[in-house]
């Protein structure tokens, strides 16, 4: 029972569509066993002595050999057997406790299964601290308040129990006095609404709580929180598992715990059946390269796949997200791998394991963490790697194949998602390199589990397939829908009345095989002799004749279909293309694994194709084959051998080979494959504004649980209805199909959504799915459904197709329009970060050469300083030898004077002259000339020092004039770019 006012924690498990389940807190124990060391139960005995001496009490008068007793519990590994169990014992018989809030004594019948009539675990040592009303009843921090409140007020209080948990969903929770062993109350598994224990940490440790709603309509529901609590508080992890494995658990049958047929005159014995799950995750990859400054930065990507750059190291990031919110949520433990290989359709020995770099949010349930990263380390330059790591040629095509191995808590076996992606690869100094907004590629899978139950009751999983739509263009998908007028839906009569029940529901949950159903040859004679006129006039005039669309539309008889067929198509004496067929089945093919692997799962139902090796598997893998190396731009694709083996059932290879390529190429079937699927997601998108116009309470529907028409109509549109449905109505779908062309499509799936429009408006998001997988198909088995589908289909009228392809259209230009504008801003806003950093480069450039100039300048003028004082020195050695000149010149003159008025000088001076000659007048003149270059020299060094600073002066002027030129042009720039961002900014957003 929902309400509106509960909420959900991030603890919080969601066990089924009508139990909530929290689990033990981050800390504690996660296994469903006691925690004490080494698993022994003398070492639990030896830590417990003082518990275990108490007084034992009746409850351990019987131990089976089913049983485990640890302390006061007692663990049932099977069915308690009548007579045998603790609290039935003689003297011992329970008696019920009336509770206010049960039916009194004479609804005891209404139970289907008794005290001890089930499988179920005992727990003693229990105390019940009592109930609470509870306004939210899934609300954990409220649950969690009430039982701190009561657990501190009864301390010492508190009913001694046991505690009995089944252990399926049909079960119920008995309350026993540990005292007297009397029923004190029963609580339905299917009515108890959320389970919680206390925290780890707290003084709650040992206590648990559950939620029951009591009323049996939503008005009248009152609900009450019970709270209990274990004298071992590591035992509440044994009752958490207990709790949910009954939440999980449906039995397999009840018949083992029948003694006798008179013991179980009121019991229901029920058998349920084998139950097959499907679950939808999404897969997101994004590539990263480094970008050389020890950071990352995300690849573009567009319709023609990631661009990448070579000789680049890389990393592949994934994002994993559970997108369907039914039944118990699955947990993703770890992952086994991340393997890459080139190309498509590869073998799994071709694929290369790289290096784990970091996971996010494993090993917690998806529904806590929403998502799961994972990411891992790629090296192209490895020799494995060379065609991704070379430059891809102009009209070449590369695939590169992603392999992603989980494993997920309940499967034995590594889960692989495979996603196959085109990339185009440049050189590593490509420039103007573009910048695409879409740089992750979305990919949706579909997981079909089947529930195993073990020997052990041990609940695992085995994987039934894996399915995939393919990559998600958001863009595409997302289009706006709306419409100014809405037209209402036809009323339809259910196909319910044509196919009964127990025909459709008889294979259970298995979906039907493709290939199923029996087609009769048998005719009615006057049928017959219309054909015959028909072809007849046909054959005669080389026209089609006015009452063929008539025949057509009734339904070709099965005799006449492969001629009527060729026909239809054009093909009937196309002898070129037969003798090209059987060059083309000589060919060698790329594709010759994966057709050879699809074989055996196309039309599996059909005795022609059953056998492996068999006429009707080679026939089907020569025309596949053929078709590959036809239509190299295609290639072989899943779901061309669907159409192929249906063609193969009527007339030879060369004849269905003939058709399938009339179907492919002028038809339009081709275009649904080619372009990354853009023809596919316009008649998905016609089907989407068909729907709101024609169904627009089913379409509401879908959009309100988050159905999209690509995850039933793709296959639908890719397969030509092949895949999925009975025979006769897949043969009649083609008769229509080859008449008319392309609308048949939109008629064939409105006509079946319309027949089923009551079921689907019922179901959820994972009811939807597994309708149409399982119970639409096995609707159409009977050949009279089947005509009034088809009579339905031919009576709807669509003939807005080429307005819807239109509207599509201009919303994909305007999407491409604003993709290119939302590129070049982003081009544009990556030349002015350029530009930026360019700036403040040149900005610190500017402030290096200012500290170079101002160190050049302190030096220049340092040294002209010491130039200055050099020549200022010299200047005054000059002078002061100049005096000293002037002062011996006169001194001299003076000595001559002295000596001149005295005889005895006059005489020794002229003797010395004449032993001595006088210095003469070139010696003399010597001297003056070196004292003039002396003076000269000290001259042209001042000089020289002066032109030097003079020089420097220049060299300074000169490099700041470049700078202020170059700064100037940079702005100028900058300012250019910034107004035409802003510009197309605006334009934008008017």
């Amino acid at each position: 029972m929902e309400d509106s006012l509960s909420v959900k924690s991030n603890e919080s498990i969601a066990t089924s569509e009508e139990f909530d389940f929290v689990g033990d807190k981050p800390g504690a124990s996660k296994t469903p066993t006691l925690d004490f060391k080494n698993g022994d139960l003398n070492e639990l005995t030896n830590a417990l002595t003082e518990v275990l001496q108490e007084p034992d009490n009746n409850m351990n008068a019987v131990i089976d050999h089913g049983a485990t007793k640890i302390g006061h519990s007692t663990f049932y590994g099977s069915p308690v057997e009548l007579g045998k169990d603790p609290l039935s014992l003689d003297g011992l018989s329970p008696t019920e406790k009336q509770d206010p809030m049960k039916p009194d004594a004479s609804s005891e019948e209404e139970y289907s299964i008794s005290d001890v009539d089930q499988e179920c675990t005992i727990f003693s040592g229990v105390t019940y601290l009592g109930a609470a009303a509870i306004n939210a009843p899934k609300s954990e921090a409220e649950i969690q308040r009430n039982m701190t409140i009561l657990n501190e007020q009864s301390t010492e209080q508190g009913i001694k129990i046991s505690v009995s948990v089944p252990s399926s969903s049909q079960g119920l929770v008995i309350l026993y006095d540990a005292n007297t062993n009397s029923v004190i109350s029963r609580y339905e598994i299917h009515r108890i609404l959320f389970y919680a224990r206390g925290s780890v940490e707290s003084n709650e440790a040992g206590c648990f709580a559950f939620t029951w709603s009591h009323g049996d309509t939503q008005e009248s529901a009152i609900f009450q929180c019970h709270i209990f609590r274990c004298e071992i508080a590591e035992a509440v992890s044994r009752v958490s598992a207990c709790f949910a494995k009954a939440f999980q658990r449906v039995p397999r049958s009840m018949s083992s715990s029948v003694v006798s047929t008179l013991d179980m005159a009121g019991s229901v014995t029920t058998i349920s059946e084998v139950r097959t799950l499907m679950y939808v995750f999404e897969v997101n990859l994004e590539i990263k390269e480094d970008d050389g400054k020890g950071s990352l930065y995300s690849v573009g990507k567009d319709k023609n796949g990631f661009k990448l750059k070579a000789n680049i190291e890389k990393q592949l990031c994934f994002v994993i997200r559970q997108v369907s919110d039914n039944g118990p949520q699955l947990c993703i433990e770890r992952c086994f791998g991340v393997l890459v290989a080139a190309g498509r359709h590869v073998k799994h020995s071709d694929m290369q394991l790289l290096e784990m770099k970091e996971q996010i949010g494993l090993g917690t349930t998806i529904q806590e963490k929403n998502c799961s990263t994972i990411s891992a380390d790629w090296d192209p330059k490895e020799a494995t790697f060379r065609p991704l790591n070379v430059e891809t040629p102009k009209d070449t095509k590369q695939y590169m194949t992603v392999a992603l191995d989980l494993v997920i808590r309940g499967i034995q076996e590594p889960v692989r998602f495979l996603i196959e992606t085109t990339v185009r690869v440049f050189a590593p100094n490509e420039r103007n390199f573009s910048y695409f907004n879409r740089k992750t590629l979305v990919q949706q899978f579909y997981l079909n589990l089947k529930e195993v139950v073990s020997d052990l009751n041990d609940v695992y999983y085995e994987v039934l397939n894996m399915e995939t739509s393919g990559e998600l263009d958001r863009n595409l998908l997302n289009l706006n829908l709306n419409l100014t007028s809405l037209i209402p839906s036809p009323s339809i009569t259910s196909i319910d009345t044509i196919t009964p029940k127990e025909e459709y529901n008889s294979d259970g949950d298995e979906p039907l095989l493709s290939g199923t159903g029996l087609v009769s040859k048998d005719c009615a004679e006057d049928v017959l002799e219309n054909w015959a006129d028909v072809l007849l006039k046909w054959k005669s005039t080389k026209q089609k004749p006015k009452q063929l669309s008539g025949l057509v539309r009734l339904g070709i008889p099965e005799a006449l279909r492969g001629e009527v067929w060729q026909r239809l198509a054009g093909v009937e004496e196309h002898t070129e293309m037969m003798e090209n067929y059987r060059v083309l089945i000589t060919k060698e093919s790329s594709c010759e694994n994966v057709i050879q692997r699809d074989i055996a799962r196309t039309f599996p139902a059909h005795d022609f194709f059953k056998e492996v090796g068999g006429l009707g598997q080679d026939s089907l893998y020569r025309v596949s084959k053929a078709y590959a190396a036809y239509d190299s731009e295609v290639g072989y694709c899943q779901g061309l051998s669907f159409l192929a083996a249906t063609l193969l059932l009527h007339m030879p290879e060369e004849q269905a080979f003939c058709i399938l390529v009339k179907l492919m190429y002028d038809y339009g079937l081709r275009d649904l494959y080619k372009d990354g699927f853009d023809n596919l997601y316009l008649r998905l998108f016609q089907l989407n504004k068909l729907m709101e116009e024609q169904l627009t309470p089913l379409w509401d529907h879908f959009v309100e649980h988050h159905i999209e028409t690509h995850m039933f109509a793709s296959q639908w549109f890719l397969t030509l209805f092949t895949a999925r449905f009975p025979l006769y109505f897949v043969f009649h779908i083609i008769d229509i199909f080859l008449l008319q062309g392309i609308d048949t499509l939109f008629q064939i799936a409105l006509a079946l959504l319309m027949v089923c429009k009551k079921d689907l408006l019922l179901l959820d998001f994972e009811g939807i799915l597994k309708y149409f997988r399982v119970s639409l198909p096995k609707k159409c088995r009977t050949e009279e459904a089947a005509k009034q589908l088809i009579k339905l289909a031919c009576s709807i009228k669509v003939k807005k197709l080429k307005k819807y392809e239109i509207e599509f259209m201009a919303l994909k230009e305007a999407a491409d329009n604003a993709e290119k504008e939302a590129s070049e801003v982003e081009q544009l806003r990556e030349t002015v970060l350029r530009y930026e950093e360019e700036r403040k480069l040149m900005m610190d450039e500017i402030s290096q050469l200012k500290e170079i100039l101002k160190r050049e300048v302190n030096q220049a003028e340092s040294d002209k300083k010491n130039n200055m004082a050099i020549i200022n020195d010299y200047q005054v050695i000059r002078q002061r030898m100049d005096t000293q000149l002037q002062t011996c010149k006169m001194a001299l003159s003076n000595y001559k004077l002295i000596t001149s008025s005295c005889e005895n000088c006059s005489s020794n001076l002229a003797k010395s002259n004449s032993e001595h000659k006088s210095p003469s007048e070139d010696q003399i003149s010597n001297e003056e000339r070196l004292r003039e270059l002396e003076l000269e020299l000290a001259q042209t060094k001042l000089a020289h020092v002066e032109a030097e600073c003079r020089n420097q002066n220049l060299t300074h002027q000169l490099r700041s004039g470049v700078l202020l030129r170059y700064l100037e042009f940079v702005f100028s720039t900058s300012l250019r770019v910034y107004t035409r961002t802003k510009m197309i900014t605006a334009t934008r957003a008017n």
